[in-house]
């Protein structure tokens, strides 16, 4: 058991608002990379497509495969930022003294 003047303090406000700010920040990240898969997938360009202009399945599938690992990279970056985030603007942990 710790004495109480060794107990961890209350993280100040600038703490948890960084810790708040990588939350968004990776959020954002991992949006980011579902976006581009789904960008790859659709093809080159914007607007709709003419039936002309479609992808085959072999086309959209060997894009989308190539641009996965990648993706699923920055994802998982996106969500090692988050959860720092969230361990730092956590309140700690109050233990009660044994008594």
């Amino acid at each position: 058991m710790l004495p109480p003047e060794t107990t961890r303090p209350d993280p100040g406000p600038p703490r948890k608002m960084l810790g708040r700010g990588m939350i968004v920040f990776g959020l954002i990240v991992i949006f980011v990379s579902v976006i581009y898969v789904l960008e790859v997938a659709n093809g080159p360009g914007t607007g709709p497509k003419s039936f002309a202009q479609r992808r085959s399945y072999n086309q959209v599938k060997e894009a989308v495969h190539a641009s996965y690992p990648m993706a699923f990279v920055v994802a998982m970056v996106g969500l090692g930022v988050a959860i720092a985030g969230a361990r730092m603007s956590a309140e700690p942990e109050q233990k009660e003294p044994n008594s």
